[in-house]
């Protein structure tokens, strides 16, 4: 859980998290994908490559860190490299991956990486056609949270059941676009963005709340919120409130408690919103009306 909440701001800090949460922290020299653009998303995402370093085990399960484990999937070391979930019929999510590491497949990765053009601009577009050959398994190993525009709403509130089954049906939760930790606690703010919409369900959302509320207090503290989030949450509230966004979500009051906490420098977020443009009324704060019930429903 807690790899969700880390920043290497501080890397010794944060280390010593990761450790106290019963983690092996391997320091890694990062590799530039070198038809990324500087500081772009994508910019060290070939890191992943590193996995096949990992020599002293026979097998890795890779899972990135915006998933959520629901169900043991140690069954998983049973099946041979690259083992996957579908994105399709061709191309497989590297979100979680069976692997095999070794020095040779390591080295070949890095032979073609100024020749290959990811189909994303990431890893899982390079590796992908470095790994033609792979072996499927069910989308329960590695379930989207994603609403596709032209889901029905059966198709809509199937998937909304699977987020919240207890006891799960879903093996792995693959939370796509706004990640729930950079999000106040009180709904999905992709909810409040019109090109993240597809992704927003309070019901995956409350999920995954409801994992980090079982760790330890001072392990919580990783996942507080830096101010500029804070006035960029509040920004785009107030532009699904302008929208008018018929989900009503922005019109509910904040109660997360990291609202309030600062641990930064600078603790005055409402001040970057009038820097861009909105006036002085907190409404984040103010506004307590309810949000209309509609919870794991997109609206495109």
């Amino acid at each position: 859980m807690l790899p969700y909440c880390i920043r290497l701001v501080n890397i010794d800090h944060h280390r010593k998290g990761l450790e106290s949460a019963g983690w092996k922290v391997r320091i890694i020299q990062r590799i530039r994908n070198p038809k990324a653009e500087r500081d772009a998303y994508n910019e060290w995402n070939y890191s992943k490559f590193r996995l096949w370093q990992l020599t002293d085990y026979d097998k890795v399960i890779f899972i990135d860190a915006d998933l959520l484990i629901l169900r043991n999937i140690d069954f998983l070391f049973t099946m041979p490299e690259i083992t996957a979930t579908g994105n399709n019929a061709t191309l497989f999510n590297s979100g979680v991956m069976i692997i095999e590491p070794s020095n040779c497949t390591f080295q070949l990765l890095m032979e073609h990486i100024n020749e290959i053009t990811s189909y994303n601009g990431g890893d899982q577009g390079y590796l992908n056609e470095i790994f033609t050959w792979w072996h499927r398994i069910p989308k329960h190993m590695n379930f989207l949270k994603h609403f596709w525009e032209g889901d029905e709403e059966e198709v809509k509130a199937k998937k909304t059941r699977l987020f919240g089954a207890n006891p799960p049906i879903l093996y792995v939760l693959h939370y796509l676009g706004r990640k729930p930790w950079l999000c106040f606690r009180d709904y999905d703010c992709n909810w409040n963005v019109e090109v993240l919409r597809g992704f927003a369900s309070d019901v995956a959302h409350t999920r995954w709340w409801k994992v980090h509320n079982k760790m330890p207090k001072k392990l919580q503290s990783y996942c507080l919120l830096r101010s500029r989030l804070k006035a960029g949450l509040e920004w785009e509230r107030r532009q699904a409130e302008k929208a008018n966004f018929t989900d009503g979500h922005w019109r509910r009051n904040i109660t997360d408690p990291r609202l309030k906490i600062c641990y930064e420098k600078f603790c005055f977020w409402e001040s970057m919103l009038w820097h861009w443009g909105e006036n002085k009324t907190n409404a984040t704060k103010q506004n307590a009306l309810p949000a209309t019930p509609s919870a794991g429903k997109s609206s495109s």
